[in-house]
């Protein structure tokens, strides 16, 4: 099972795509700030992460990304949000939020996540 730190501070978002996430198998850990990130991940410290998913309009996610890699270096990290590379550095893959019922932009996002997890192209 894949583990998944989704931080961002829609918690619609969070719960939406943490259950598509446990029905195709992987496992979420939410987190709606830099700070609950890093408490979560703090409290699981045998468990590596195969993806991290933020919002990158967070304050202080950059520092979120930089402070993971030192730990583990091939950490794949996917923005969820308008794409511009430029604001936020150390992005594998960016994918717009899906809109709420939307079934198919859900299955959508488990195959970006797939992929980006696995170091595969960029999702788009």
């Amino acid at each position: 099972m894949k583990n998944i730190l989704i931080v961002d501070n829609d918690l619609g978002f969070i719960y939406c795509l943490g259950t598509v996430l446990i029905g195709a198998d992987y496992q979420p850990w939410p987190a709606c700030s830099v700070s609950d990130a890093i408490t979560v991940v703090g409290r699981k410290p045998t468990v590596p992460l195969d993806l991290l998913i933020v919002n990158p309009s967070l304050p202080g996610i950059s520092y979120l990304i930089t402070l993971f890699r030192r730990s583990q270096a091939d950490l794949k990290v996917m923005a969820a949000g308008p794409h511009d590379e430029r604001s936020l550095p150390g992005v594998n893959a960016w994918r717009q939020k899906p809109i709420p019922g939307d079934e198919s932009a859900k299955q959508k996002w488990v195959r970006a996540i797939e992929r980006a997890s696995s170091g595969q192209q960029r999702a788009a």
